[in-house]
């Protein structure tokens, strides 16, 4: 006999054992389950990349992130830019309430930040967790920040982004729109900045001395 019938001749002699069907089934499952794996592997390194794409832009400098608009929010204000805007804003609106800044601080519930320069404003309105105040053609508006914005800017133009007080400068007219899309007014030049959980919108000066208001507010 040849070593080839031997082989056959033990094979068919030989005695399998009963096939163990649950382990049979975690065997199939797991083999089954790499394609699987491999895909949700593959599904988590995809998300993972386009999580370090979006930390990268957050992580690009303020002017480069004033341009990727969609992401603009400044406290309680969300910047939308639009494709055209108004070419000319009315003059700002005085305030036109008296009360006293301790009044004004005990219905709005926060205490209100003035530039120093200005002095004591002619004007001043507040309700829950908003206080408006004026000068001569000025006004300074500040409201807590919330998870939800307050206002809506929709402008034409850029938000630059000035670092030495963390704000941006809105340098054309644009449409001032709550967030329940009603629209306030048309607003000019403004310059919008948080401090502490407030949120400040500056109007009626050019872009140096409302930087120069903003950096003496306290």
């Amino acid at each position: 006999m040849s070593l080839e019938d031997e082989l056959r001749a033990v094979g068919r002699s030989a005695v399998v054992p009963p096939v163990d069907d649950a382990l049979t089934a975690a065997v199939l499952t797991r083999v089954a389950d790499i394609p699987l794996r491999k895909r949700l592997r593959d599904r988590w390194r995809a998300f993972l990349a386009g999580f370090l794409v979006l930390l990268a832009g957050l992580a690009l400098t303020p002017p480069v992130r004033a341009t990727v608009a969609e992401w603009l929010r400044i406290g309680g204000v969300q910047a939308q830019p639009v494709g055209s805007g108004p070419s000319t804003a009315p003059p700002v609106p005085t305030v036109a309430g008296h009360l006293s800044l301790e009044q004004a601080a005990q219905t709005a519930g926060f205490t209100p930040k003035l530039p120093k320069e200005l002095g004591a404003p002619t004007g001043v309105e507040a309700s829950k967790g908003f206080i408006a105040t004026s000068w001569s053609g000025i006004r300074l508006e500040q409201f807590q920040s919330g998870i939800e914005p307050m206002y809506i800017k929709q402008y034409y133009g850029t938000g630059d982004y000035i670092s030495d007080i963390n704000a941006f400068w809105f340098s054309t007219p644009h449409d001032l729109v709550l967030v329940d899309k009603r629209v306030v007014r048309i607003a000019g030049p403004t310059l919008v900045w948080e401090h502490s959980g407030v949120t400040f919108r500056l109007e009626g000066v050019d872009r140096a001395r409302a930087v120069a208001l903003a950096s003496g507010t306290s």
